[in-house]
């Protein structure tokens, strides 16, 4: 697991945090930890297009997953 590019630290992080916040009375902050997860500023190296694209899809539909149920 050490040659793992960074991105896939911080996506199986993400997961994490997102089971967290099924688990806690109040799911604040955690919606924050996952952006910075699944969509950080910078991961060299940089994920692909691909990469990039199913982060995005898989942080909108915990994004919505959120609104939907905790807001």
């Amino acid at each position: 697991m050490a040659d793992q590019p960074p991105y896939k630290k911080l996506e199986r992080r993400g997961e994490e945090i997102y089971d967290e916040m099924y688990d806690s009375r109040s799911s604040h902050g955690y919606l924050s930890e996952i952006k910075e997860c699944l969509m950080p500023r910078s991961t060299p190296p940089k994920p692909t297009d691909y990469t990039t694209r199913r982060l995005r899809a898989r942080l909108d539909h915990i994004v919505a997953v959120h609104r939907s149920q905790f807001t």
